[in-house]
């Protein structure tokens, strides 16, 4: 069988799907797995306490965004549509440049076929388990997978704590028994420590040593904590998840709660051509199993590749958003094993604000001042059950001087208006979470520089309801900060490394602080998101 597992955070940025006028009428845009949402980072500032850099995601939040699409550039089933973005950034008024590529998909999401399931929730239902009701919190999102299974799809049930109980053994009858499960969740309580190794091993198990390939295989993980029974280390974990992972098994997971391990949990799914999602309430939890249910069909194509090179004048600075892009200064490259459709489909708060899909940002860096080529893109992938190639190579060029700054940006297509201030967004939340750890002032002069610049760009782009949602995430930040004594007189200027949003020289996002390889990745729904070679385009798919 096949592995599908996707890469994940890849957050390949700035786009994030196809228009609604494509080719094929109803295309769309992809994502590729990893952290869907930024909750626990919202959680941290809902509680009046401070966010550290760790909890700010940055393929989480731009899965918090969509950006309408570009059309697509060709009439295959994947297709790079890039950009560019020029101008100013909101932390510095420095010269600031990013090139985006994104990749479309011409393929109706409502025409594709769902292959059944053969799936396997695994429950921590350790004794921590009871604190804010988050046992409560899960069961009412396994319910909510149960009324919404089809026929035709099969559900085991694993559950842990000390010790490992399988609740509910795949059924071999013609229909689901959907009383019997719901009998079983109810019967759940919070008791003993956390094994998450040997649970997430039984869950493995249950899927056998042969796939079936007319089904889809895969796992959901809960858990609220540490390991603190059994084997305990975090890359035995790892390593044995991948073993079962690299077979063809898809694992998405579910932190709930404040003390998971996020970097397991997160870094787990990534390699399991699944999601990473942070439950904070019920409405959360219902959302995260339609959701999963929902867009986890075959996968649009396997063995994606995107390579960047950059043309003479340019050099490739840091990219945000992906483990997976591997990069130095004249070139990059990318590879996925299976781009499936994303969920998130327009800004309206009906379906949270997750699912907007993986991104990811290269900083551009001129070095001349001619106009021309910035860079040649190639995009190479396979369709499922073939082993022929598609290939598709183009040019991305700008016809200014490179160094220019420019009083209003250059935006390569209008719907990269919204891509330049997610991007910029993120950026001030990320320096203003860095500051947090040992300087409150420069923390509040980061958001400040942020919020006056975020807050007009908002008012003349009101359809922007992302863009207003993290203004909100601002304001929030802004007032715990003063509640814990920070000073508002604070000059941007006067604080360490203000003029450098980018992170150190040769930083490339994601705790990878040289030019070389990320990893990871991993994918879901419907609205393409890939590469987004440094703006970034997406939907998401969260409570707002």
């Amino acid at each position: 069988m096949r592995s599908y597992f996707l890469a994940s955070c890849l957050a390949l940025a700035a786009c994030g799907g196809g228009a609604a006028d494509s080719p094929g009428g109803g295309g769309g845009g992809v994502s590729f797995g990893g952290a869907q949402d930024i909750g626990e980072f919202r959680g941290i500032l809902e509680r009046g306490e401070i966010p550290g850099p760790s909890t700010l995601d940055a393929n989480g939040f731009f899965n918090e965004h969509f950006n309408e699409p570009p059309a697509p550039t060709c009439d295959g089933t994947l297709c790079l549509t890039p950009g560019v973005m020029i101008g100013k950034d909101w932390l510095t008024g420095g010269y600031q440049a990013a090139l985006q590529i994104s990749v479309n998909t011409n393929v109706d999401p409502t025409q594709f076929p769902r292959l059944p399931m053969k799936l396997v929730v695994v429950v921590d239902h350790s004794g921590s388990m009871a604190e804010d009701g988050r046992l409560d919190k899960v069961k009412g999102g396994l319910h909510t997978l149960i009324d919404n299974l089809q026929a035709e799809d099969r559900l085991a049930i694993v559950s842990f704590d000390d010790v490992v109980t399988l609740d509910a053994p795949f059924s071999s009858t013609s229909t689901l028994d959907r009383a019997q499960l719901h009998a079983i969740v109810d019967t759940l309580q919070p008791r003993g420590g956390t094994n998450i190794f040997d649970g997430l091993e039984a869950g493995f198990e249950q899927l056998g040593t042969t796939l079936e390939s007319e089904k889809q295989n895969r796992v959901i993980f809960l858990s609220d904590g540490l390991a603190t029974v059994g084997n305990t280390s975090r890359s035995a974990i790892t390593e044995m998840a991948t073993s079962y992972i690299s077979r063809g098994v898809g694992l998405t997971t579910i932190g709930v709660g404040n003390e998971f391990d996020v970097d397991l949990m997160r870094g787990l799914a990534e390699r399991g051509a699944g999601n990473f999602y942070f439950v904070e309430d019920a409405t959360a939890a219902n959302e995260v199993f339609t959701e999963e249910l929902d867009y986890f069909m075959q996968p649009l194509a396997l063995d994606l590749r995107i390579e960047a090179t950059a043309s003479t004048g340019w050099n490739f600075g840091e990219v945000i958003g992906t483990r997976l892009w591997s990069s130095n200064q004249s070139n990059g490259s990318m590879q996925v094993p299976a781009v499936f459709f994303a969920s998130r489909t327009s800004q309206g708060g009906e379906q949270g604000r997750r699912g907007g899909g993986s991104m990811l940002f290269i900083q551009l860096l001129p070095s001349a001042h001619e106009a021309g080529d910035i860079a040649s893109l190639t995009m190479t992938y396979r369709l499922p059950d073939s082993s022929q190639e598609v290939r598709q190579t183009l040019n991305v060029s700008y016809d200014r001087d490179p160094q220019e700054i420019l009083e209003q940006p250059y935006l390569s297509y209008p719907q990269m208006a919204e891509r330049y201030a997610m991007y910029n967004m993120f950026l001030g939340l990320r320096q203003a979470t860095s500051y947090a750890e040992s300087n409150y002032n420069c923390a509040s002069a980061s958001l400040g520089a942020l919020r006056a610049n975020a807050a007009p760009w908002s008012a003349a782009h009101e359809a922007d309801l992302d863009l207003a949602a993290d203004l909100q995430l601002v304001d929030m930040f802004q007032s715990n900060l003063s509640s814990k004594g920070a000073s508002s007189e604070t000059a941007l200027a006067t604080c360490p490394n203000a003029d450098n949003p980018y992170g150190e020289p040769g930083y490339y996002g994601d705790d990878t602080y040289q030019y070389g390889c990320m990893s990871a990745g991993s994918g879901n729904a419907s609205w393409l998101v890939l590469v987004g070679v440094g703006l970034v385009a997406v939907r998401r798919r969260r409570r707002s």
